[in-house]
């Protein structure tokens, strides 16, 4: 039996239960519910363990709960069981370094920032995901979701860059998040591979490193009317899209010198040097304050709160 092992690369003991000492009944027991598991979810698709193996007493096939799992989590029968396997095949990765610190930027589409906030309604939350440029401060997509995930984020990029495409821009774009789950993940990281996109994360529990999102979070809602409690969703929805394009069209952004984000955004042309346009005779160009951390941007948001 020892020479069988070693040719069959198995341990003695696994020989013996897995053929000597094998119980045909109960593997044929066990078949009979991978097949009766099968045809519950084909039946009703997307339902989760507890529900089908609840299922599967009604059905007069008598399984311990324990074993039940130990048999779908083996084979990913559920979607659930399939995610668990596929998390642990994709581990969680870990936030990038900060790239932005202590540079300066002239460029639109140079940097992006990201940030999800919070819309109250009374039938429920809604998480606003909003990307925005670092130069022209021009809001360059927007979701609204339930719940703070990686597909609105993966979406609103791709948008973001077929907007940059749109303008002839081709130098690598800087992606600046906090270290959220919804925005360190493995989509993302896809993404950015794909459009050579460089990845920059915040410390943990330094929101004062992504502050052009918290200023943004606070117009929008002081200044433009996002802080009140919607009656409805569909509502709130239509509220946020005139909100950001007020802000986009309408709203002169003081750190540009009173200019509207749209022209600034508009008005950039790798042929100025990476000024965007206007009059410098009658402004500043957008303050040099935009391209690098602000400050007394930092200090507003740990005195005031700006990102509660």
């Amino acid at each position: 039996m020892t020479v069988l092992s070693e040719a069959c690369q198995f341990s003695r003991q696994n020989l013996y239960q897995t053929y000597l000492h094998c119980d045909v009944k109960k593997l044929e027991r066990q078949d009979e519910l991978k097949r009766e598991i099968n045809h519950i979810l084909d039946e009703h698709s997307g339902w989760s363990g507890i529900k089908v193996w609840q299922e599967l007493q009604a059905r007069g096939f008598k399984v311990g709960r324990d074993k039940f799992y130990k048999l779908v989590n083996a084979d990913q029968l559920t979607k659930n069981s399939q995610r668990k396997a596929w998390r642990r095949s994709h581990p969680r990765l870990k936030p990038r370094r900060n790239l932005i610190a202590n540079r300066r930027f002239s460029r639109v589409f140079e940097v992006l920032f990201s940030d999800y906030t919070e819309i109250l309604t009374a039938e429920g939350k809604l998480q606003l995901l909003l990307q925005e440029d670092l130069v022209s401060r021009y809001i360059t997509a927007y979701r609204i979701s339930n719940s703070c995930s990686a597909a609105p984020v993966v979406e609103a990029l791709q948008e973001s860059l077929a907007l940059k495409a749109s303008l002839r821009l081709r130098y690598p774009t800087i992606f600046h998040t906090d270290c959220g789950s919804e925005f360190v993940n493995h989509a993302v990281g896809e993404l950015a591979a794909k459009y050579n996109l460089l990845l920059s994360n915040t410390g943990k529990h330094r929101c004062f490193e992504n502050p052009f999102m918290e200023s943004l979070n606070r117009t929008l809602k002081y200044s433009l009317g996002l802080r009140v409690k919607f009656a409805t969703k569909e509502e709130a929805g239509i509220y946020i899209e005139s909100a950001i394009r007020k802000y986009n069209h309408e709203h002169r952004h003081s750190r540009l010198g009173k200019r509207i984000p749209y022209s600034v955004l508009i008005g950039y042309t790798g042929k100025n040097h990476g000024s965007p346009g206007g009059n410098r005779a009658s402004c500043p160009p957008p303050g040099r304050r935009a391209r690098s951390y602000s400050k007394s941007l930092i200090v507003k948001v740990n005195k005031i709160g700006l990102d509660k």
